[in-house]
């Protein structure tokens, strides 16, 4: 009995013997690493494309799975320490994969692995690392695929997957398996025909083929009727041909293409179907790489020499800037190495060097960037060689400047317009520089300027527009070598019509004048008396009226004048009167006779109506006869007397 007992107590002990060693062995190997969280990973499709959000990862596809990982600086590091991989939200490994991670040379450092469907692989590091104190660092991507199964719907016709069917010796895949579903509805299709054309590096294995009649499910998956199908196959080549009779319900048939030439890295392999002019694709994706590096010799004699290692970095984004060039300097200002770059990673690593004081000094900015001659110093002391010296040192990128160009135009006619005048401004309205001027062709360019938000604001419109009073907004970004060009379309003025004036007040028409009364005839009045007989010697010529006087002849001195016969006494010799005429309503008219003696009528009233207007001819025509015919009667008198 005793024995029993000591030797229960004895394999109790051996199991917390092992238990212990086990957890110490684990917890020692488990190191610190960066860059392979799934938060880290980027995640792209079987086109390049780079998935933002992994939880709609679909389950029918397989995604690349990248990451960038690093071992900090003074992390021990030994043989067999692992590192664990998580996969993304939504991602599980579509097969089993074991695969090296090599250094440029393509040593293994390390090697991956990881199991299908899980979510968690691990890199188990060799020594090859463990030499290498700083900047351990590289890269790892695999094929993952995802879990979201997606709607359940039925509008498809056609559809096709695949997965990796069997494995080598060597763990490399052997076969696919490719998965062709049709008539998901239960259809009466009659005869169908399903060309398969196969991808490089696959030959068709026809006593595969296994096809199924059936229906599917609300969740979307197969049941299987328990009937099988046997469709005639013809193959040639990469090209296959499945035909089917009398299809009634959902198909679903599978078979297996054997591979060639894969390789231990990434695979990829497709596969094309169609049917009554529907095509869909399968793709399968299978292996993974991985690398590693890092920098220090832990041969060295560390008691004696110390390392340090320069971090180059944008001073406002943090990135890390490769391709700056350094000089290593002594305390006293000697170069100890020169022309020292930046690595992709922006590191500088130096090591084997004594306890002292030293400093970078960059001679050769990263591309875009103002050269920092700040010298970097750093101290290597004794008795603290075992880590390297960290140093950084911030660049600012230098500006790049833009420009851009502004083109203004009539609204309507797309005419190019000149004499426009604006105001640049920034994002707060600050006026920058003011007075600029469309030529022109309508364009005004302003170069030399910082990457920020502006603003073009007009001041003054051309001759006959409206002034736009909208700001043209636009941006100048850093690394932009093309000018921005801005548009801008002015309407033209609308000429104003003038106001029609408002009409006057119309006249009241006059009172119309009463007709007058007609002139009463005028009763002839009685004959003058004779006037007394002109003496002799005291005859006058007579005068035509309106003409000037005839002189009297001069009478010749010395002659004795000739009298004129005297009239007989007790007779006289009357003058002729002519008598006056006046019509009536007429004005009155003054006709002189032969002896200046004026004949009067009675004043004419103007004729009021057409019949008045006639009565006016008439007298003119009778006066001017009446003045003719005195005239001529006058010259009578005179050649008679």
């Amino acid at each position: 009995m005793r024995t029993k007992v000591y030797l229960a107590l004895l394999g109790l002990l051996t199991v917390m013997l092992v238990v212990l060693a086990t957890g110490q062995v684990a917890k020692a190997a488990s190191i610190t690493t960066t860059g392979l969280a799934g938060t880290d990973a980027q995640v792209t499709d079987r086109y390049g494309t780079v998935v933002k959000d992994p939880s709609t990862l679909s389950k029918w596809e397989n995604y690349s799975i990248q990451y960038q990982w690093a071992i900090p600086d003074g992390e021990s590091l030994a043989a067999g320490d692992t590192a664990p991989v998580t996969l993304p939200n939504g991602a599980v490994a579509a097969s089993d994969l074991n695969f090296p991670l090599t250094d440029a040379d393509g040593t293994t450092i390390g090697t991956f692995v990881i199991k299908a469907g899980e979510t968690t692989g691990t890199i188990t590091f060799n020594d090859e690392l463990a030499t290498k104190t700083i900047d351990r660092h590289g890269t790892l991507n695999f094929y993952a695929k995802g879990t979201a199964a997606g709607d359940t719907h039925f509008g498809w016709q056609l559809n096709k997957i695949g997965w990796i069917g069997s494995y080598d010796e060597q763990g490399k895949p052997s076969q696919l398996t490719w998965n062709v579903a049709f008539n998901p509805t239960g259809a009466n299709l009659g005869t169908v025909v399903v060309t398969d054309t196969l991808g490089p590096n696959q030959t068709f294995l026809p006593t595969t083929v296994s096809a199924m009649a059936g229906q599917y499910d609300s969740a979307g998956s197969f049941i299987s009727s328990g009937e099988p199908l046997t469709p005639q196959v013809i193959y040639q080549g990469n090209q296959v041909k499945f035909i089917f009779s009398n299809v009634t319900t959902a198909v679903n048939m599978v078979y297996n293409t054997q591979l060639e030439n894969v390789t231990t890295n990434s695979n990829s392999w497709t596969n094309t179907a169609s049917m009554q002019g529907t095509t869909v694709s399968g793709h399968v994706s299978w292996g993974g790489a991985g690398t590693g590096s890092g920098q220090g010799d832990g041969d060295d004699d560390e008691d004696a020499t110390g390392s340090v290692v320069l971090n180059k970095k944008d001073a406002t984004t943090g990135a890390v800037l490769p391709g700056a060039s350094y000089d290593l300097r002594a305390s006293d200002g000697t170069v100890i190495a020169s022309d020292i770059q930046t690595n992709a990673k922006g590191k500088v690593f130096v090591d084997d060097l004594n306890p002292g004081t030293y400093s970078f000094v960059e001679t050769k900015a990263p591309t875009g960037y103002d050269l920092n001659q700040t010298p970097i110093r750093f101290e290597i002391t004794a008795g603290d060689l075992s880590t390297p010296v960290q140093v950084t040192q911030k660049d600012v990128e230098r500006p790049t400047t833009g420009a851009v160009i502004l083109t203004k135009t009539d609204a309507t006619s797309g005419e190019k317009l000149a004499g426009a005048t604006y105001d640049l401004q920034n994002q707060a309205g600050t006026v920058l520089k003011s007075g600029l001027t469309t030529d022109a062709q309508g364009q005004l360019e302003i170069t030399g300027l910082s990457p920020a938000d502006y603003m073009l604001v007009e001041t003054q419109a051309p001759i006959g527009y409206d002034l736009s009073t909208t700001p043209l907004v636009f941006k100048i970004v850093a690394g932009q070598t093309a000018a921005v060009t801005v548009t801008a379309k002015d309407v033209k003025q609308l000429t104003e019509p003038s106001k029609p004036e408002v009409p006057g007040e119309p006249e009241e028409p006059g009172t119309p004048l009463e007709p007058g009364e007609p002139a009463l005839p005028v009763v002839p009045g009685e004959p003058s008396e004779p006037e007394a007989p002109i003496k002799p010697g005291e005859s006058e010529t007579p005068v035509e009226p309106g003409l000037p006087m005839v002189p009297k002849e001069p009478v010749v001195p010395g002659e004795p004048v000739t009298p004129k016969e005297p009239s007989l006494p007790g007779t006289t010799t009357p003058k002729p009167t002519v008598p006056s005429v006046t019509l009536p309503g007429q004005p009155s008219t003054t006709v002189t006779v032969q002896d200046n003696t004026p004949v009067t009528t009675k004043p004419v009233k103007l004729p009021q109506t057409a019949e008045a207007s006639h009565q006016v001819v008439w007298v003119m025509a009778i006066g001017l006869l009446l003045l003719f015919s005195l005239i001529g009667f006058g010259r009578w008198l005179v050649r008679r007397y």
